[in-house]
């Protein structure tokens, strides 16, 4: 036995199982580059360290190995996070925090929980510059899934001993779940410890294959050929009782696992609930492979008689949805669900080719599907909207998802109808239920909005212009977003339907479906107010929740939407609050970011030292003792990047503007700083001035060319 092997013997024996699993299972797919010149014992436990997190998110989040391995993020500049998953179509993200002990005995301490949590602050807003490049290949997926009004995040802190913490530990984790779950919860916090590992393994290595029972009632169907395949209806408690014997094994070959509560999931529950005896007519069924099947007859055995089939070796290979939401629905109201009935099709595996089952899969789970909005071309209000829009006026009204859209000038969409009636809705709390869940456009049952948008019906004139002012200002909110950072430019891209709806109350929909040029002129004067609109809901959204607040939550909270939209225009009135201009003042110019400017033109050569210079008096009392303790912390040099021009002179990393205040602040413990700074201003160039100052030099002159002779 070699020296490892003598190791290994020596540790615990669930320690030295769960070891053995990971390394069979992760060797050569997690990236060790960063710790290769290490001595082994460390990048042994560095490798430990992500295969447990690793196995931590295929646990928590039914992922394959590949992807676990792939979600792994832990290394320098991870803040704490050593492995990120986000599943796109929930808005789900599940963050890790893992820890290896040989002994057994790893624990939390109050430490690494603070720094997990700072680092789910900097992800919820977006300050994507303080983490490391493995997080780079996560952005697009964390930043459509923090924008979803369903976002859920769940922190799981794993580790290879008890998941016992102190009561310190546990008040932050508390204090932060208060934090982000004021009113609906949004986050969530679970354990994982050396038990759940060890579990899993066994687990692993002792897979048995699920068998499950099929009563089929009478009017069944067999095709004997090629496969045996049976098609019938089964009672929907027997699909529960099912998940509740064996939960997501049944899905193991599925493309995904249950999703949890989705709007489509929820409209399966409502429907088993409400309607239990037409389930079956709205229902599209499962679909269970299976490696043979035991057939017992009731009565008279012929085809159509009622019967029992035991399905050995079954998987869900379509349906896992279904499957998982008659289980959530049968406990709330068992009665109920033992009227419901569902269609399923079971095929058998003996004698098919190897690769059937995946082919039956895939197809099974790429077929087209119906959405909510393909019901509103059914409509005969719309109908006539799109005819008032070819004979009013001369413009396309695009009703069935897959015809050609119009150009912008051409005309519109159904969608982008409904999305602008909604904005334009008196009631704030309408664009607050459209974040959550758009579907809600077109339900005309208690809980959709069809109606009061589309009922009356509008004039093709007044969705024009409400299609317009819509536009205007989310155009607008893109080019402001484009000069702001952090917890701004996140307001400005989420808040666009808040932002639209309070720009209809301004402007007034007296005269909107009247001809003239008296409501065209007041949509014009209001879009011009756009950015006054942003900044008023930054501040109120400041000075009602705080900086750490999900904005998520927020935009899709009724009561929240409608706080703000009073809010803000009370503001309005007197033109008080930030970057309001008053009347007759015009809107200041969205200057361009200052370091791709100063890049593209070169202004300063690589290699430049810049200095940090606090920008107010608390900053510089809070930093001061600790900028002193070492020249070099004040000390960055220019690189000619767009993203990250500043190489900080204590570790050699680079950095934005931005992002190296934030990092000097946090290595300082400055707990009291801004959620947001305007980083260009805090760096400067000795003798020249900051870098907001050198970039506005090179935009003056800009403007002297462009105004000067000749110019339009």
């Amino acid at each position: 036995m070699d020296d490892q092997a003598d190791e290994l013997q020596g540790l615990p024996v669930q320690v030295r199982q769960v070891r053995r699993a990971l390394t069979n299972e992760f060797a050569g797919l997690l990236d060790l580059t960063d710790v290769s010149t290490a001595p082994q014992t460390h990048q042994e436990t560095v490798f430990l360290t992500r295969a447990l997190a690793a196995k931590a998110v295929q646990l928590v989040a039914g992922c394959t190995t590949g992807e676990a391995a792939n979600a792994v993020t832990d290394g320098v500049d991870d803040n704490g996070i050593d492995a990120v998953l986000v599943a796109s179509e929930t808005a789900e993200i599940w963050l890790i925090q893992a820890r290896w002990s040989d002994a057994g005995r790893a624990r939390f301490d109050s430490a690494g929980i603070l720094r997990i949590l700072n680092g789910l602050r900097r992800l919820v807003n977006l300050r994507y510059d303080r983490f490391n490049a493995k997080f780079d290949p996560l952005v697009d997926q964390l930043d459509a899934a923090l924008k979803a009004p369903n976002c859920k995040i769940h922190l799981v802190l794993a580790a290879i001993g008890d998941t016992e913490i102190s009561p310190e530990s546990r008040d932050l984790l508390d204090e932060a779940a208060s934090d982000f779950n004021q009113g609906q919860e949004v986050l969530d916090f679970r354990f994982l410890g050396a038990a759940d590992f060890h579990s899993a393994v066994r687990r692993g290595v002792l897979a048995e294959p699920v068998s499950v029972t099929a009563t089929l009632s009478e009017g069944w169907h067999m095709n004997p050929t090629p496969y045996q395949t049976y098609l019938g209806t089964v009672g929907a408690d027997e699909l529960a009782s099912w998940y509740e014997e064996y939960g997501r094994r049944l899905f193991d070959q599925n493309v995904r696992y249950p999703l949890g509560l989705t709007s489509a999931n929820r409209a399966v529950i409502d429907s088993l609930l409400n309607n239990p005896q037409e389930f079956w007519y709205f229902n599209n069924g499962v679909t269970v492979l299976c490696d043979s099947i035991r057939v017992s007859y009731f009565a008279r055995r012929a085809v159509g008689q009622p019967v029992r089939l035991e399905l050995v070796n079954a998987r869900v290979v379509n349906g896992a949805q279904s499957v998982a939401s008659v289980h959530y629905a049968y406990g709330l109201n068992p009665d109920a669900i033992m009227e419901a009935r569902v269609s399923l099709r079971v095929i058998c595996l003996d004698g098919a080719p190897d690769d059937l089952a995946q082919r039956i899969t895939q197809a099974t789970n790429t077929q087209n599907h119906v959405e909510p909005r393909d019901f509103a071309a059914l409509d005969p209000q719309q109908g006539i909207i799109r005819q008032d829009f070819a004979l009013s006026l001369g413009k396309t009204y695009v009703l069935k998802r897959g015809e050609l859209e119009p150009a912008p000038a051409a005309g519109c969409t159904v969608a982008e109808a409904a999305f602008a009636l909604a904005c334009a809705y008196p009631d704030a709390a309408v664009v607050a239920r459209v974040w959550k869940d758009s579907n809600v456009l077109w339900s005309q049952g208690p809980r959709g909005i069809y109606t009061q948008l589309f009922g009356g019906p509008p004039t093709a004139l007044q969705i024009w212009r409400s299609v317009g002012l819509m536009r205007g200002v989310r155009d607008a909110l893109a080019t402001l977003a484009a000069g702001l950072e952090g917890r701004d430019q996140v307001v400005a891209d989420q808040a666009d339907l808040l932002i639209t709806h309070i720009a209809f109350q301004l402007t007034g929909n007296d005269g909107i479906d009247e001809s003239g040029d008296e409501w065209d002129a007041r949509q014009q004067a209001t879009l011009k107010r756009t950015e006054g609109l942003l900044f008023a809901l930054i501040e109120q959204l400041s000075a009602q929740y705080g900086q750490y607040a999900l904005l998520t939550r927020i935009f899709r909270d009724e009561d929240s939407c409608r706080r703000l939209a009073s809010s803000v225009l009370e503001s309005l009135k007197d033109g008080a609050q930030r970057g309001l201009p008053h009347s007759g003042q015009q809107t200041r110019r969205r200057r361009p970011n200052a370091v791709p400017l100063l890049v593209q033109h070169g202004r300063i050569e690589d290699g430049t030292q810049l200095v940090y210079r606090p920008n107010s008096a608390p900053e510089r009392e809070a930093l001061h003792e600790w900028l002193s303790e070492s020249p070099e912390r004040y000390l960055a040099s220019w690189v000619n990047d767009h993203r990250k021009p500043l190489v900080w002179a204590v570790d050699e990393q680079r950095y934005s503007p931005s992002g190296l205040v934030f990092r000097i602040w946090e290595e300082a413990h400055w707990d009291e700083h801004p959620v947001a700074v305007a980083g260009t201003r805090s760096w400067h160039v000795p003798g020249e001035g900051t870098l907001a100052d050198l970039a506005s030099e090179l935009l003056t002159v800009e403007d002297i060319a462009s105004d000067g002779p000749g110019a339009k």
